[in-house]
C-alpha cells in the first residue's frame, strides 16, 4: 500500500526531500515511478494538467531531491553549502518556472515543458530557503530524520510534527515512562 504524501516541511523543496522516508533506517522510497511522481507534484500543487512523467524525469526529481537534502544537511552542520549541489540547482532554476494562468475563472499552471517547469520552481523555492534568514532554521527530525524548515515562533522546534508524528510519539513515550515511574514507586518498588 502506497504511503500518502505529507507537505509539513515548511517548503516544497524540502516536501520533495522527504519523498525518501527514514533516511536512518530502511528508507521508504516514495517516488518509485513516474506516476508517483506525477502525483506528488499533483498534491503539491506544481503540475501542469495533462502532464507526465518519463524515468529520466523521474531519475532528475530524486537527483534534484537528493542535491537540496546535501544542502540542508550542509547548512545545518554549518560546512559551506556543496558546490556541485548549488551548480544543480542554479541549473535547475535557470529553466522556464511554472506560470499562473486564469483560465474560465480558474487559476492553472501552464509551460511548455511542464514537468522541467516544475523543477525550475522547487529549484528555485530551495535556493530561496538556502539564501535566506531561514536557513538556520532547516531542521531534521530525530525520529523520522524528515527535513523541515522551523517557523515556530521560538526557534525550537525539534519534531517532524508535534501533534500527530515524531514527536506526537516523543511525547507519548516519555509520559508512560512517567507513569510508570510514578506507579513503581506508588507500590514501594521505586526507590
Amino acid at each position: 500500500m502506497k504511503q500518502a504524501f505529507e507537505f509539513i516541511a515548511g517548503s516544497d523543496a524540502l516536501c520533495l526531500v522527504d519523498t525518501l522516508g527514514r533516511r536512518s533506517g530502511e528508507t521508504v522510497e516514495r517516488l518509485e515511478t513516474p506516476g508517483d511522481l506525477v502525483a506528488w507534484l499533483g498534491a503539491a500543487g506544481l503540475l501542469v494538467p495533462g502532464a507526465r512523467a518519463t524515468r529520466a524525469d523521474l531519475i532528475e526529481a530524486r537527483t534534484l531531491r537528493e542535491a537540496i537534502h546535501r544542502c540542508g544537511t550542509s547548512t545545518m552542520v554549518g560546512t559551506g553549502l556543496p558546490p556541485a549541489d548549488i551548480r544543480l540547482l542554479n541549473q535547475a532554476a535557470s529553466r522556464p518556472p511554472l506560470r499562473p494562468r486564469m483560465r474560465a475563472g480558474n487559476l492553472t499552471l501552464v509551460a511548455d515543458k511542464p514537468i522541467e517547469a516544475a523543477f525550475s520552481t522547487l529549484a528555485a523555492d530551495a535556493l530561496t530557503l538556502l539564501g535566506s534568514e531561514l536557513h538556520h532554521r532547516i531542521r531534521m527530525c530525530p525520529g523520522c530524520r524528515m527535513m523541515f524548515v522551523d517557523t515556530s515562533r521560538p526557534g525550537r522546534r525539534q519534531w517532524c510534527s508535534s501533534s500527530s508524528g515524531c514527536g506526537n510519539r516523543a511525547k507519548l513515550k516519555s509520559r508512560r515512562a512517567r507513569q510508570a515511574g510514578s506507579q513503581s514507586v506508588s507500590r514501594g518498588t521505586g526507590p
